[in-house]
């Protein structure tokens, strides 16, 4: 069982809330990206498992990692996949601009509701370019920088123009955007 430390439990029920898929279906990411079953992804600041756990079960054949800076995430993740029996799923803890991975080991990287939650996003994406093998992806969804009713307030969202010069300055390139979410800009780029 976690140790939560400190953590609200009423926020981790708002994280693993069923109604979330109202506005972010999880499964469009890895279907626009072509994302295959015997591959590696990572998901960064995983939280919960809302991506990384449908990912797990979708792709039994792939190794799937869910890193987060919070050790009460990371155990609440592992405690999911223990309980539904994903052998394929690892947690990890991270830092801030550390993935604890391997350099050009990964296919698919994913952030998803994480960047407007970063102070400083220039020394994580370098952190991601060196995880990802040459041409994996980066999926990065996040909230739309306006006033729609679900997305948080000015100041608190990266418009997708700042997101895509950030990963161009990473040294990502062809940088993508997706359409498929009302509420989320969906930004993907190759490493």
């Amino acid at each position: 069982m976690a140790d939560l430390l400190g953590m609200d439990p009423a926020r981790i029920e708002r994280l693993r809330s069923p109604a979330r898929l109202e506005h972010f279906e999880p499964s469009l990411i890895w279907s626009a990206l072509g994302f295959t079953g015997d591959r590696v992804a990572v998901d960064v600041g995983s939280g919960v498992g809302f991506i990384t756990l449908p990912l797990a079960r979708a792709f039994p054949d792939a190794e799937i990692y869910g890193c987060d800076i919070l050790d009460g995430m990371v155990q609440l993740l592992h405690d999911a996949a223990t309980v539904e029996g994903l052998a394929n799923l690892t947690s990890l803890q991270m830092m801030p601009d550390q993935i604890p991975l391997s350099d050009d080991s990964a296919d698919l990287l994913i952030m998803a509701q994480v960047h407007h939650e970063l102070d400083a996003p220039a020394p994580l994406l370098l952190e991601c370019r060196r995880v990802l093998r040459p041409d994996g992806q980066i999926a990065i969804v996040d909230w739309k920088d306006e006033d729609n009713g679900v997305s948080p307030p000015a100041g608190r969202r990266v418009p997708p123009t700042v997101i895509r010069a950030q990963l161009k300055t990473a040294g990502f390139s062809q940088v993508e955007s997706h359409p498929l979410y009302r509420f989320h800009t969906f930004l993907s780029a190759r490493a």
